[in-house]
């Protein structure tokens, strides 16, 4: 996932994650799929513990849609 990084210095204010804007439209579409399957198979297992798999799942989804939001950025004409 070398295109969607987290920033662990950044503050809360803002989003700890960024997107690599060198990301086509097609590798931004397979990072979502990647990501929505990780935030599947995190969501099956909340029956162990409701609260870390909850926000694991936040933050796949979140980054999720950043990723598409790039996607919908590419159709843009520059």
């Amino acid at each position: 996932m070398d295109n969607v990084r987290s920033d662990s210095l950044s503050s809360h204010t803002t989003n700890p994650f960024t997107v690599n804007e060198d990301l086509s439209f097609e590798d931004a579409w397979v990072q979502v799929a990647e990501l929505l399957h990780c935030a599947l198979a995190t969501s099956q297992v909340i029956g162990e513990s409701v609260a870390a798999p909850q926000r694991a799942v936040m933050h796949l989804v979140e980054m999720a849609k950043m990723v598409a939001d790039r996607a919908v950025e590419c159709l843009q004409p520059k």
